[in-house]
């Protein structure tokens, strides 16, 4: 059934990304995110269905005539300057060049999955339905993650999806926080009741999920994802009762397991993964030092046995001083231009619905940046297309703000 489910969703998606291809890139967001057929036991498992729709979708880019010019925005700029980056770092001299090249093909396939929406995702409107097709996504598997912790007492870990970035409980932990302040954006977006209380439950359960992790990294982030949405949010009487809620209702089902491992996080020189992580990242700072401009490339990390659990030590690693500051200037750039972007849209008729996306993906961008340091999450297509929203963002205010403008001329 599941399979026959999966496969009538790609037939769906297939023929949407040839005559609505901007449904297409919907569709791409769905099957990157929450990876229906991971969840399928059959045939459907082994079928290149991301490649199916993305296919079908680049056919109905090039046919259709709804699309706007790519937009070449700073943040753009930066991260096409980055990708070349590593197409250098990959093919001058890396530490493995086999298994570089091997690598740096996954990575650009990843990226390749984005771009579709640069020219397709040319409305608001558009631009919402993807917003909430990621938080979705991400959501439903929130939302069975968290009720798997009340059924189990949460006795046993929450996974992701399986064979994905996110499937290790530390990465799914990273990708429902970073999801949080989306659903609660979405939340209080909606005017209709049942979908308003469908994100509200999503949210909670996301938070039980990610203490069902077990991930120390999760639960340090999760709470500053917690503290950024009680700083900018003006419906802190709905926060702090899901907290509360939350508090009573998981603590008492904790297992004493679960506050041993949460434990080690203030004894970490005693406990040998963190020690592990330590080590790599030494190695990351000692091998970028060797090759300042390219580091040691894709798969650097072999030669020293480890994997290095840090986006910013990966980066350092594999790419070099140069690349993490394009990285660094990348996710900094992008949370100013947010900043800038929350005071201009309300002083735009029409576009004030930026502000409280700006703050959502900020604070979303700030529990990449805190779990990002102890996780490889530095080729995550989630963030460069969030990053990718963000550049739109900026497009659709200063494209209304020119017609605005001309409109007011002609009178």
């Amino acid at each position: 059934m599941r399979d026959l489910l999966v496969l009538l969703f790609t037939i769906g998606s297939t023929y949407l990304g040839v005559f609505r291809p901007w449904m297409g890139v919907l569709a791409l967001a769905v099957l990157g995110y929450m990876n229906p057929h991971r969840y399928a036991w059959g045939y459907t498992r082994s079928l290149p269905i991301y490649s199916i729709v993305f296919m079908a979708t680049a056919i109905g880019l090039v046919l259709t005539r709804d699309k706007q010019s790519f937009p070449l925005t700073r943040e753009t700029c930066i991260f096409l300057v980055l990708l070349i980056w590593f197409t250098l770092t990959t093919f001058f001299m890396p530490d493995f060049p086999g298994p570089a090249k091997t690598q740096w093909i996954k990575v650009m396939k990843i990226y390749m999955g984005i771009f579709p929406m640069f020219w397709l995702i040319n409305t608001p409107e558009k631009l919402r339905f993807l917003v909430i097709t990621i938080a979705i996504s991400f959501g439903l598997i929130g939302l069975k993650g968290g009720i798997f912790a009340f059924g189990t007492g949460f006795s046993h870990r929450v996974w992701g999806p399986s064979a994905t970035f996110y499937y290790d409980n530390n990465h799914i932990a990273l990708a429902l926080n970073m999801t949080l302040p989306l659903l609660f954006m979405l939340a209080h977006e909606t005017k209709n009741k049942i979908i308003k209380y469908f994100f509200y439950a999503t949210f909670f359960f996301c938070v039980c999920s990610v203490i069902s992790t077990w991930s120390r990294g999760g639960f340090l982030t999760l709470i500053a994802v917690i503290l950024g949405l009680l700083y900018r949010s003006r419906k802190k009487w709905i926060i702090v009762p899901l907290l509360i809620a939350g508090v009573f209702v998981a603590i008492p089902n904790l297992p004493e397991g679960w506050f041993d491992r949460m434990g080690t996080i203030q004894t970490y020189e005693e406990d040998g993964s963190a020690m592990g992580r330590i080590g790599a990242w030494n190695y990351a700072w000692n091998r970028a030092l060797q090759d300042p401009l390219t580091g040691g490339g894709f798969e650097t990390f072999l030669e020293h046995g480890r994997a290095v659990h840090s986006a910013y030590f990966g980066i350092l690693g594999e790419h070099g001083f140069v690349a993490l500051s394009l990285w660094l200037f990348l996710l900094l750039s992008t949370m100013l231009m947010l900043s800038k972007l929350r005071k201009q849209a309300l002083m735009v008729p029409g576009m004030e619905w930026i502000k409280p996306y700006a703050e959502a993906i900020q604070i979303l961008f700030g529990a990449y940046a805190v779990g990002g340091a102890f996780l490889t999450a530095q080729y995550w297509d989630y963030f460069y297309q969030l990053i990718a929203i963000c550049a739109l963002m900026k497009l659709f205010l200063y494209r209304e703000i020119v017609n605005q403008r001309k409109a007011m001329a002609l009178k």
